[in-house]
């Protein structure tokens, strides 16, 4: 009996899980250029739109929550973005 129940709430959660997927966010535009620095335990970003327009953009971090969206005009210098390990970058999405 004991093992019924525990198939049974393992199989739940498999079902809640294959229902909300997470949602797919756009990558953004290849002119709004970074450089990362990952050398030490925190990372460093800066983040340029080169673009002929504004862009919104926002950090994907993996092992973390993602940083917020931020909007960028052309051609106003760059924003500086850090966190710590164990975050590592994993790309720029458009928001």
């Amino acid at each position: 009996m004991r093992t019924r129940t525990i198939l049974a709430a393992g199989a739940f959660a498999a079902a809640a899980i294959a229902v909300s997927p997470a949602p797919a966010q756009a990558a953004a535009p290849s002119c709004l250029t970074y450089k990362l620095d990952d050398r030490g335990a925190q990372d460093e970003l800066y983040v340029w739109n080169t673009c002929k327009h504004p862009v919104s953009y926002k950090v994907r971090l993996a092992n973390g929550a993602d940083l917020h969206c931020d909007y960028k005009t052309p051609n106003s210098g760059y924003d500086k973005w850090w966190w710590k390990w164990p975050r590592r970058f994993d790309g720029l999405v458009s928001c």
